[in-house]
Parts: C-alpha cells; structure tokens; sequence
C-alpha cells in the first residue's frame, strides 16, 4: 500500500514533533517545561501509531500516557515544589562519562539486535489479512490471554503490589 503525499507530510510532522518533545524532556532546565515536553512526545506517538494502523496503542498512549501519567508528573511536581534544577556541576564530568558509556552500550545491542535479527525482524504466523480480518484489539487480546498469559498476570500482580506498598508509605507517613 502506497502512502499520499499528506500522510507522509503527517507523519514526519509527528515525527518531529515527538523527536523535539524528547529533546525537550531531555534539555530542559524547569522540570515543569520537562514534563510538557513529555505530553508532546507522548501525544506525537500516540498519532503515530494511529498512522500505522496500531489504534488500539494509539488511544492507549493518549489515555494512559499523555492523559494521566504525564497530569500525575505534574501534580507531583506542584506538590514537592521541583521546579528548582539541583546544582550538578561537581558530577558533570562523571555524569557524561556515564552517559556516553551507556549511550555506546545501547548502540551495540540495537547494532547486535539488527545484525543478528534483520531489520525486518522475524516473520510471524500471522498474514496482514487474517489482522485485517480479525482486527488489531482482538488479535491483541488474544495473544494476551494466550501465549502471554503468565507475563500479563505478574505484572498485575506487580502493579498491585506497588499500589499496597504506596498506600502503606503514604498511611504511616501521615500517622506520623
């Protein structure tokens, strides 16, 4: 299937956008600036999987990412104050030595990943009309509670231990 001119145009729109939203998280000196950019980003992505036919993960990651995640940064972040940048010159030479390091790191596994895998990936059992036919979120629902069962359950499991553990903090910290 051939893309239009404005869906190309749309979709290194996005692009951009999602790249300067991540640049933004990544350079901004206000912690407030910080986490719009992240709404940006999210939001671009969002449109991005829409563009590529994944609606499901698109209205997900507007939902869960850019509707709630990114309001509960910001509450936190109105509520501790953090909006002043803590002072790191003293770690700064430390900091991007690390910071290159694992930067080459993670361009040798995407390296070892593509050379090993193929850009493509591998090739499923899964043609492009039984998707079209059965539909993205049925398909995604039954992988889930399929093949990937035990995974989807453990990390329920370990979100709701998170939540009892915050709640715990939270209560003793308020008796106290």
């Amino acid at each position: 299937m051939e893309a239009t001119l404005f869906e190309t145009i749309l979709f290194i729109a996005f692009g951009v956008v999602a790249v300067a939203g991540a640049l933004s998280v990544i350079l901004a000196r206000d912690a407030v600036y910080s986490a719009l950019g992240l709404l940006a980003n999210f939001s671009a992505l969002g449109a991005l999987y829409i563009m590529l036919s994944a609606e499901f993960l698109g209205i997900v990651q507007w939902i869960v990412y850019s509707g709630a995640i990114v309001v509960l940064f910001l509450f936190a972040l109105m509520l501790i104050g953090g909006r002043k940048v803590i002072d790191q010159d003293s770690f700064r030479p430390f900091i991007n030595w690390i910071a290159v390091a694992l930067g080459l790191l993670l361009l040798g596994e995407v390296g070892y990943l593509v050379l090993s895998a193929g850009i493509a990936g591998q090739v499923g059992t899964i043609t492009p009309e039984v998707m079209a036919e059965t539909g993205n979120v049925q398909m995604l629902g039954m992988a889930l509670f399929t093949d990937y069962l035990l995974p989807f359950e453990l990390a329920s499991v370990l979100l709701l231990v998170g939540i009892v553990g915050a709640v715990a903090i939270g209560k003793s910290r308020r008796q106290a």
